[in-house]
């Protein structure tokens, strides 16, 4: 892997290639050396520290450490006091965005309520039935398709 790789794409390029060689039925411990040495030579520090455990890590464990590690070399640049007085007002702004969904989303299911109220206050002018109104009234409409029926019929 070249440093100007993505980890993500690297991962997933090994995977593709492990699964290939399933059927070969490859220990979990080489499979875990085969990706420790296919990343960059800049990654030397974490490789030697993970080799140097008592236990090396599965596969599956190494992929998520190494996607942490890039993401924490990416992150590690020390921020100015511009950077955190604009982290401060993006905090601020997620916030009031929580609040507006917030906000919304009660006014909308108080909104549901009342409908579901009034769904039960309704009475069918047709039938005479409380709960639905006369336009979506089965009544009504199977003497309307019997109606259809007796006209093609006579």
């Amino acid at each position: 892997m070249t440093d100007s790789k993505n980890m993500n794409e690297h991962i997933n390029e090994f995977v593709m290639l492990v699964d290939k060689l399933k059927e070969i039925e490859i220990a979990n411990d080489l499979l875990t050396i085969l990706l420790l040495y296919s990343i960059p030579e800049t990654s030397e520090n974490f490789r030697i520290a993970i080799e140097s455990r008592d236990e090396l890590p599965s596969p599956e464990t190494l992929k998520i450490k190494l996607i942490e590690e890039v993401n924490a070399r990416k992150n590690k640049e020390i921020p100015t006091f511009h950077d955190s007085q604009r982290a401060l007002y993006t905090e601020k702004k997620k916030y009031e965005r929580y609040r507006q969904i917030e906000s919304h989303q009660h006014e909308a299911d108080e909104k549901r309520n009342r409908n579901n109220n009034q769904k039960f206050k309704l009475k069918c002018n047709y039938c005479g039935i409380f709960g639905h109104k006369a336009s979506i009234c089965r009544k009504k409409q199977e003497n309307k398709n019997l109606m259809l029926n007796n006209n093609k019929q006579g």
